[in-house]
């Protein structure tokens, strides 16, 4: 019996694009004093580097970065030597990444990381820390394994699921076995958490996490059609001053990772 004829994939209206729910555009010029033009101390010393290394861009490579926010990641690709083109559903965020200058250029977009297949074929793509923000994830997949070339690669830097749930985790501390110990009070369950962006502040702007478990969140990925090619687990790199506290806060570090990369394949 014929199969009737695909249709073209056509990725649905997020709501990024529809009410700004999951954008950063209510909190750029907050998030631009914070991160600026080289990120923070974490994005410098831990992010950065991690991403890099495990996305090994290549010089005259065509990367794509989604939710690039004010370009942090985009201009340390760019140093690398690739054509980058970085894309964010703020429009705020995406002036502030132009006002940086950066040789080579970089080219920024300002819409929903769903809305990329017209962009043409990429050696690469990244998405730094900015997943737990996608509610449609599954979408946003789709649409970037279809913008891939064959054996491109899809890095994705998230805060890590298991240990790091806005609300659900915290620290806690053993008095008796002086050990400091990570609290989760949730992880299978898929969630969607609002965050208030300034606590205390009575007219706080606030915009949506999602968490999702492990198989959750790897379920976007192979459900496009992609390859888990690489996991790597990133600690803290700080250290505590001397106290009657800080070995424990020291291990703690250690055994807790700040950081989920996965490094997906076409």
């Amino acid at each position: 019996m014929p199969q009737p004829p695909r249709r073209p994939f056509r990725p649905r209206p997020s709501p990024q694009q529809r009410e700004h729910g999951t954008s950063w555009e209510k909190s750029a010029d907050w998030y631009d004093r914070i991160i600026g033009e080289r990120g923070s101390e974490l994005y410098q010393a831990v992010v950065i580097p991690g991403a890099l290394k495990l996305l090994a861009a290549k010089r005259g490579e065509r990367v794509l970065d989604l939710g690039c926010g004010q370009g942090v990641f985009c201009r340390a690709l760019a140093q690398k030597g690739c054509e980058v083109t970085g894309v964010d559903a703020a429009p705020t965020l995406i002036q502030k990444a132009r006002a940086y200058p950066m040789k080579p250029p970089v080219r920024y977009l300002a819409r929903d990381a769903a809305q990329i297949t017209d962009l043409g074929e990429f050696d690469a793509a990244s998405a730094i820390l900015c997943v737990q923000n996608m509610e449609h994830l599954d979408v946003v997949s789709a649409a970037a394994a279809q913008v891939l070339k064959p054996g491109g690669r899809m890095l994705w830097v998230v805060n890590h699921p298991a240990f790091r749930i806005p609300r659900q985790s915290s620290w806690g501390f053993d008095e008796p076995r002086k050990l400091q110990y990570r609290r989760t009070d949730a992880y299978s369950s898929t969630l969607s958490i609002p965050i208030v962006m300034h606590p205390g502040k009575a007219d706080s702007e606030s915009t949506v996490s999602f968490h999702r478990c492990l198989q959750t969140l790897t379920a976007c990925g192979f459900g496009a059609g992609l390859r888990l090619a690489g996991i790597e687990e990133w600690h803290s790199h700080k250290e505590s001053q001397p106290g009657p506290r800080a070995r424990a806060e020291n291990r703690a570090r250690k055994e807790f990772p700040l950081f989920l990369a996965l490094l997906w394949e076409k």
